[in-house]
């Protein structure tokens, strides 16, 4: 009896401890979870892979309480199964004090659908994260789309609602990790932007973290299975899934054609007035989308259509748009999202009297003395916070009953803040007297001397006005420039989201398919966004150097985070043929579009225009013809290499090599600028350089380049150390982003006479590692042409053969210190030991935060 008993016993405990264990498959996915709710399985089914990083926990959700530090997440103590049902499985999770959140959790094809159905105590609740789920996959991720990847398979988190969202993966010293946020807005918490304390959100009653929903997915590695998974969770879980033209607006290649923006002072640019001289202009180029820089409006907020360029106002749009149509070509409805301004007319949400929903800084402030409309300076009551806000402000702009003024400079004088300059009636409002004690606010006013919206209704408004235009218009292409300024509500990325919805939803509504061209975007925006474009002109780099290495940043992004690639804005008016040439050939080896601002007489007016269009038509027929092998591909991303393009009368093609090309310009300094002592290695451990800067593969857009001497590795006895001063650059005026920091960059050689191939690289400086696995075989070497995470393999010709993309962005190092470098590799054959070359190589001066 005994015996039996404890086996009863036995069998009932083991039941109870399973039902506190989650352990479901969807599709080629496992998904286990424990008794504490920290995640045990995320495993590839198919190979019996779990890729769960598991020395360190990770937890279905964690949250954070309000009154607690925003830095500290609260991870479950335990989870028990609430409900199993046909509509899946919900899980009760406790954390400390009492605080519990049920997920329920429903397997589907290909993904799990995860939602977060109720919340005890609601009121508790700050935010919850899902994950982050750490991962060993060391392949290359979607940080925006959410997608961790290993070699044969990923893994993937992607929102199914606009309150969650947020950098969706990362890299880790292990791996990747995966996770996404929501945030509880009923308190008026100010997220997702700087100097948060400074600023206010207004509390939004029911908006909390319940009903935030992710898609867990999984499936075989690769742009096509990726997206098709994608796809099918927007179908099943009605998100948005933008057509244009009968395509998913991820496949179409229309918005990666070449668009056109006019100069805003252009007269033949988009407009009402010479509108047929720029639609022949964009014919001659094979434009396909035309766009007005800084739009058509007279205003931002508003977005009433300007006069002085469409005197017809909407019906003349919509005339233009029907025209360019008939042509196969597109107009543009250009915004600064959420923008609000004078543009250059009066904006309604300014004057005359300005809107009560306008973004301010949280403190306040008053009147310490009477003014009259003219005076110029204005003395306000001092507080900390106040002179913090004045100080972090890119303009000073303050609210005084219905005026508003502008100031250029203060200073503090014990309890009071003297404003001086002041600009009374300020953005068309109107000047006033104002008493002693009067309320003034800090208006919040951004970089482009813009106001934003403060709430989620004047947002929304905004949008509705945007979608009307582009229904009633036409119009082909929306440009959301500055999108991330919809995050200026302090809702992080809701109002953003729901900003790009309400159009959509729109546009839906009247059968319009519309291309949306973004400046960034994020794992809900995603589903929105045809393509990205931005654009600076940087006069000092030329029309190839222009933004260079930061271009080339954004395709390595682009293609991970499965959006189509695009190049930006180049800006044309003075280049010639051969920078076009080298352009069209960069842009077909990334599969990107290219977009050109320009003015068009003066296009017209350069001396090889003629030359420049049969180069443009040449190129554009190459890539719709799909002509380039991976190969060519993979040559034409080389930026120091030109080559020539044809088409032979039998409709064959050629792409033939012409010439590696460097900046004239280019100051070389010597290797002693970064002298380098061995710490620990073989016999000759530092060797005079032997190589010159071409064999980095950069064209050398910058200031200054150089590389230090050869410092050679054995291969075979571990790993050789060195101390390398890192030189103290003298800034260029130029520079638009002046900073202490550059990129580690290296080139590694393997001689020709070598005995045997060499494998495995590992380089680090300072104790960060770049690991490179490939094989070099004699005569080969690696270089990272750009400051991305792509190493390129050469071969003794110096042709590249191969691209290997690194885990994780590239190392820093301090401008003006020394640090410490280690190369470690091994030889192929047992028993060799080649020597290997290692150079490390520097530049100063270039476009790249």
């Amino acid at each position: 009896m005994k015996i039996i008993t404890l086996l009863g016993i036995c069998i009932f405990l083991s039941t109870c401890s399973q039902k506190s264990f989650f352990d479901q498959k969807a599709g080629n996915l496992r998904l286990a979870i424990d008794e504490t709710g920290k995640v045990i399985a995320l495993e590839d089914i198919s190979n019996g892979r779990n890729y769960l990083e598991t020395r360190k926990g990770s937890y279905l959700l964690e949250c954070q309480r309000y009154g607690d530090s925003t830095n500290v997440n609260l991870q479950p103590e335990s989870m028990k199964i609430a409900e199993q049902t046909q509509t899946g499985t919900q899980i009760e999770l406790t954390y400390k004090e009492g605080l519990k959140l049920t997920v329920l959790i429903t397997p589907k094809e290909g993904y799990f659908r995860m939602e977060l159905v109720a919340t005890e105590p609601a009121s508790e609740i700050s935010r919850v994260t899902w994950g982050p789920y750490k991962t060993t996959m060391k392949g290359q991720i979607g940080e925006w789309l959410g997608l961790n990847r290993s070699d044969d398979f990923t893994i993937g988190l992607l929102s199914l609602e606009p309150n969650t969202d947020g950098t969706a993966a990362s890299y880790t010293n292990d791996g990747s990790l995966l996770q996404l946020y929501s945030y509880d807005h009923t308190r008026g918490r100010f997220v997702g932007t700087e100097n948060e304390r400074l600023r206010t959100a207004i509390p939004v009653p029911g908006l909390t973290v319940r009903g935030s929903a992710v898609a867990l997915l999984g499936c075989a590695e690769g742009k096509d299975n990726e997206l098709n998974v994608i796809s099918r969770i927007e179908t099943e879980e009605h998100l948005p899934h933008p057509m244009y033209q009968g395509q998913w607006n991820k496949y179409s290649e229309e918005g990666k054609k070449l668009c056109i923006w006019t100069d805003p002072d252009d007269p033949f640019g988009v407009g009402e007035k010479n509108f047929a001289e720029c639609l022949e202009s964009g014919k001659e180029m094979g434009a396909r989308i035309l766009c007005r820089m800084h739009g058509f409006s007279k205003n931002w907020g508003h977005f009433d259509i300007d006069p002085q360029i469409y005197q017809g106002g909407i019906n003349a749009v919509l005339s233009n748009s029907k025209t360019a149509q008939k042509e196969g070509i597109g107009l543009t409805l250009y915004t600064l999202t959420t923008f609000i301004k004078p543009h250059p007319a009066p904006e309604p949400y300014l004057a005359p009297v300005p809107d009560e929903r306008l973004q301010i800084w949280k403190p306040r402030t008053a009147l310490s003395r009477n003014i009259d409309p003219e005076d110029q300076e204005i003395t306000l009551q001092n507080s900390e916070d106040v002179v913090a806000v004045l100080n972090a402000a890119s303009n000073k702009v303050i609210r005084i009953d219905d005026e508003l003024i502008e100031f250029k400079d203060f200073s503090v004088n014990g309890n009071k803040i003297i404003a001086r300059e002041c600009e009374r009636g300020a953005f068309f409002t109107n000047k006033a007297s104002h008493a002693t004690g009067s309320n003034v606010k800090l208006m919040y006013v951004a970089g482009f001397h813009n106001f934003y919206p403060g709430t989620l209704d004047m947002s929304n408004e905004i949008a509705d006005r945007l979608g009307r235009i582009l229904t009633e218009a036409d119009l082909d292409n929306f440009v959301v420039d500055g999108f991330e300024s919809c995050k200026e509500t302090g809702y992080g990325y809701y109002t953003g989201n729901i900003f790009l919805q309400r159009i959509f939803d729109r546009c839906t509504a009247n059968h319009k398919q519309v291309l949306v061209t973004g400046s960034n975007f994020s794992n809900f925006s995603w589903h929105f966004m045809s393509h990205i474009s931005w654009g600076e002109y940087d006069l000092e780099r030329g029309f190839r150097g222009t933004m260079l290495d930061y271009r080339l940043h954004r395709q390595v992004q682009l293609k991970r985070n499965l959006m189509p690639n695009k190049l930006g804005q180049y800006y044309p008016t003075k280049a010639t043929a051969e920078d076009i040439n080298w352009l069209m050939g960069l842009a077909a080896g990334w599969d990107a579009g290219v977009d050109f601002n320009l003015n068009v007489q003066q296009m017209r007016n350069n001396p090889e225009y003629r030359k420049i269009v049969e180069i443009l038509h040449l190129w554009q027929e190459a890539v719709a013809g799909n002509v380039f092998t991976e190969q060519q591909k993979m040559a034409l991303r080389q930026t120091d290499v030109l080559y020539n393009l044809s088409k032979q009368a039998d409709g064959e093609w050629d792409l033939e090599f012409d010439r590696f090309w460097q900046n004239e310009k280019i100051k070389v300094l010597p290797p002693s600028t970064m002298a380098a002592t061995v710490v620990n290695g073989g016999t000759e451990p530092v060797r005079p350089c032997s190589i010159d800067w071409s064999w980095t593969h950069n064209p050398g857009l910058y200031d200054e380049v150089g590389l230090s001497d050869d410092l050679v590795h054995c291969t075979g006895v571990g790993k050789n150390t060195w101390k390398v001063n890192c030189p103290s650059y003298t800034e260029p005026e130029s520079s638009w982003y002046p900073t202490s920091d550059r990129y580690f960059q290296f080139i590694i050689r393997l001689p020709g006479d070598a005995p045997c191939a060499v494998q495995n690289f590992k380089v680090s400086v300072n104790g960060e590692t770049v690991d490179i696995p490939c094989t070099l075989e004699p005569g080969e070497y690696i270089s990272i042409p750009h400051i991305n995470e792509i190493a390129c393999i050469y071969n003794e010709k110096h042709q590249v053969i191969r691209e290997i993309y690194l885990h994780g962005d590239l190392p820093k190092v301090r401008k003006g210190t020394t640090v410490k470098v280690s190369l470690s590799c091994e030889p192929v054959k047992a028993g060799a030991s080649p020597e290997v070359i290692l150079n490390l190589r520097y530049q100063n001066g270039f476009f790249f935060l």
